[in-house]
């Protein structure tokens, strides 16, 4: 019973997150998008989940190490930032490349190709549920709570492999798949070598705060064709600090400040975490709502 609780229990918590995403989301878009019904939707949509995992959980003492204020190496936040940044921009271009591929170039790409919510709430609603409240719950869930489990079961390559794909198909959409991939991946790794769950919220805040600015900077500039520079202007930035957070890695790893990654069997590893029933029923349910909204 304790066996089939502890493979379970984790596999069926990302179908619940799915399904309570879908469905407070449009639950709150239909009295309005108020802020509270928002920061509530968010709040219950991961913390239910959260408890599941830990629920199946035999030993919590490595979540609670996760989740402690810890101190953590020097050039921690430094390689944070820059990673969070890196991903915001990479996110944004991929994006765009797909938006592009789509043949939906002639779109509102200010609005769509970010994928941010237009909700129409003011900035400090913006910052409190967009920023920190949505940073901070998915973080705990995903990388906190999931990942601390998965790690007992598999090795390190699989289990970052993993949080990126239940990241990008927790976003609903295959047009804003590639970008969440890459972020779950990254989010993942910091949470992996500094052995707690803050960096990547961090990072993620960061990502976050990141497209808020970007939609200010082309609502508000829109009418002088900032547009048109925006992607180059991007793909620039995205060349420095990609540049930037592979340096400050590279001297991390050398002065063994953070660890290698385990020993993983790869794809066998990647594998056993898939054919988790509760994983399959959300791998089903992800399936189900791209059909839907295509017919839609």
């Amino acid at each position: 019973m304790k066996n089939s609780k502890v493979s379970l229990l984790p596999g069926l918590s990302l179908f619940l997150c799915f399904c309570l995403l879908t469905g407070t989301g449009k639950l709150a878009g239909m009295y309005g998008g108020h802020p509270l019904l928002l920061a509530l939707a968010e709040l219950l949509s991961f913390a239910l989940p959260f408890a599941l995992v830990v629920f199946s959980m035999r030993d919590q003492k490595k979540l609670r190490q996760r989740l402690k204020r810890r101190q953590l190496p020097k050039g921690a936040i430094s390689l944070t930032v820059k990673v969070g940044i890196t991903v915001a921009l990479l996110s944004l271009l991929l994006n765009l490349l797909i938006y592009q591929l789509a043949g939906l170039a002639g779109a509102d790409l200010s609005a769509i190709a970010l994928d941010a919510p237009q909700t129409g709430l003011d900035f400090t609603a913006r910052l409190l549920i967009i920023v920190v409240l949505s940073a901070v719950v998915e973080e705990i869930y995903l990388r906190g709570a999931l990942m601390t489990v998965q790690e007992g079961i598999v090795g390190t390559s699989a289990c970052l492999l993993f949080s990126g794909l239940a990241f990008a198909m927790l976003h609903g959409s295959l047009m804003n798949f590639a970008g969440p991939l890459i972020a779950g991946i990254a989010y993942a790794y910091l949470t992996y070598v500094f052995g707690s769950v803050w960096p990547a919220v961090l990072a993620h805040a960061v990502n976050n705060l990141y497209y808020m600015l970007v939609l200010w900077i082309t609502d508000t500039y829109a009418a002088f064709g900032i547009w048109n520079y925006f992607a180059a202007i991007n793909g620039l930035l995205l060349l420095l600090f990609l540049y930037l957070s592979l340096r400050s890695l590279e001297n991390m790893l050398v002065k063994e400040m953070i660890p290698h990654f385990e020993k993983s069997a790869g794809l066998y590893d990647l594998w056993l975490l898939v054919r988790n029933p509760g994983v399959a029923a959300f791998v089903l349910a992800f399936v189900a709502k791209l059909i839907l909204d295509g017919i839609g």
